[in-house]
Parts: C-alpha cells; structure tokens; sequence
C-alpha cells in the first residue's frame, strides 16, 4: 500500500497498550491469520530467530536456544477477502493490498517503506487492523513483516496503537517482538534487509528503524522473493472500523543485490464495492507511493 503525510494529527491516546495475551488454544489474530496463542512466541529484545532445516530455533540477545518449534512449509499465507455474508463489509483478511513478484532476477536486497501513524477509528468493538510491509518466499509459506497494529491480536492490544516484527508461517508458528507503542501522527520508517546468504539460505534484518526495540534477524530463511504493502483486517464490521481518511505508503524502495534496481509495475487488489480503496499513485522500484482511502 501507500501512505499519504495525514493533516490531521491527533493527540496521543489516552490508552496504552495493553499485553494481555490469549491463553492456551485461544484463536487471536495475527498478520497470518488467526492462531491458538500456544503456536505465537514472543522475541524478547536483542532475541533473534534462527531456521535450521525444519526446525526454528528461538534465539534470546546472549544466543542461547529459549524455544525449538517446527517450521511450516505447506500452505498459502492468507490473502485472499472473506466475509460474512450478513455483513455489509469484507472482514478478515487482506483488504487491500499491492503486490510485485520477484521474476528470478537477483535477490531482494532491501525492501523499505514509510507511512504515518493514522488517526484511531470512529468506532471500536475488538476489531483487529493491520498495516504493514513484508516479503514472502516464492510459495507464500511465510511472511516477514514490520507491522502496525491496531486492536488485539496474539502480542496482546486493545484500542491503540503499537509496532512489532512478526515472522508468520502460513501454518503454525508465529514469531513477534515485543510491541512498542506509537501515537497517531507519528512517521514509521520500515525496512527489511538481506544482510546475508550462501546462495541455498537467506539471513534477514527486519526493523521499524526509528523506533527503538523493533528489530528481529532471522537466519538460514528461504528466499524472500514476494514484496508486499498490505491492509489486514480482522471483525471489521462498518467503515467507521478502519482509520479516517487515508493512509499513505511512501517512499517505498525496493533494492536488488549488486545495488541493481528493478522494473517494478506494482499489482493491487482492493474493496472498492465497500469503499475501501488502494490507489498507486507513482509505480517503480524507487520512491513508489501508494494510498490506501477507508
């Protein structure tokens, strides 16, 4: 997606965000898709997630082993709308989004993008938003995403805003930092970066880089080759659930290794028969803009 500088800056919210986590196999949002909080770990500061053939290793900032899951390899990372029927609005899922596929070109060195905090919604009943940058491999089993949160999910929330890195398989496992409260109006600079590979694994950074203790390496990935700007939402029930007005993704740089750039033409689906909009305003691989109208 794209993102807009908003004119309208609200006060900080009173709220604060709230970590108070589901328990046992309690279904909760994620930027993947609903999961039982007991496949959702938390990667404390400085901590790190290292893949090891089918096993991913849950690393703490000295590098001992805190946890050992299982990664997923089969399935899709939810994309596609669902709704209810009864409902006026598409509700869970990706909403809005853009898309462009690496064509076997060079791997993805740098993905990065900047937007602005958006003003709360007029209304909230548990309702879950998610805005955020990422990158899949090629079959869509996983995603790494600087994401911006709004309502619950599996890190905790309530009505307030916060940003974490989260790593999601399409099935199973789940993987965030520890959310980091942001007000509305504030600029969020998000980037991922491929810091290292031997041609068969892949080691990447992702961070919000000017926002403190929002940095997660994972190591020994696949290659991520499926740049993504999304909007995800989950109990959305009437538009007065999403942000009000718009919001911009600017800036958006997407790097090849060798510092060679891209002939990027960026793909999007959005809910338009609902209002909800996703234009790009400028294509390419350098200062792209797209924004997303609620």
């Amino acid at each position: 997606m794209r993102f807009s500088s908003l004119t309208v800056l609200l006060a900080p919210l009173a709220f604060t965000f709230t970590l108070a986590k589901p328990t046992g196999n309690d279904k909760i949002p994620t930027p993947g898709g609903h999961r039982p909080s007991s496949s959702v770990y938390e990667i404390t500061a400085g901590g790190s997630l290292s893949i090891l053939g089918a096993a991913v290793h849950v690393l703490a900032a000295d590098g001992n082993i805190v946890h050992v899951s299982t990664a997923s390899v089969g399935g899709q990372v939810p994309t596609k709308l669902t709704g209810d029927s009864s409902r006026a609005l598409q509700t869970n899922g990706w909403i809005a989004y853009a898309w462009w596929l690496n064509p076997g070109l060079a791997p993805i060195s740098s993905f990065a993008t900047t937007w602005v905090v958006p003003p709360a919604p007029e209304t909230y009943h548990g309702q879950t938003i998610f805005l955020f940058n990422g990158i899949q491999p090629n079959a869509s089993s996983a995603i790494l995403q600087p994401v911006l949160q709004y309502g619950p999910s599996n890190a905790g929330g309530n009505a307030s805003w916060a940003v974490a890195i989260w790593f999601v398989y399409s099935t199973g496992n789940a993987f965030f930092t520890t959310p980091v409260p942001v007000d509305p109006g504030a600029t969020l600079e998000a980037t991922i970066t491929l810091i290292a590979s031997n041609g068969t694994t892949f080691d990447y950074n992702a961070q919000f880089s000017n926002v403190p203790g929002t940095s997660m390496n994972v190591t020994g990935s696949r290659e991520l080759t499926f740049a993504v700007e999304t909007l995800e939402a989950y109990g959305v029930s009437s538009i007065s659930d999403y942000p009000v007005g718009s919001t911009v993704f600017e800036g958006i740089q997407l790097g090849l290794v060798d510092d060679a750039t891209p002939s990027v033409v960026w793909s999007h689906e959005d809910d338009a028969a609902d209002g909800v909009l996703l234009a790009v305003d400028r294509d390419g691989a350098n200062d792209a803009r797209m924004t997303i109208t609620y």
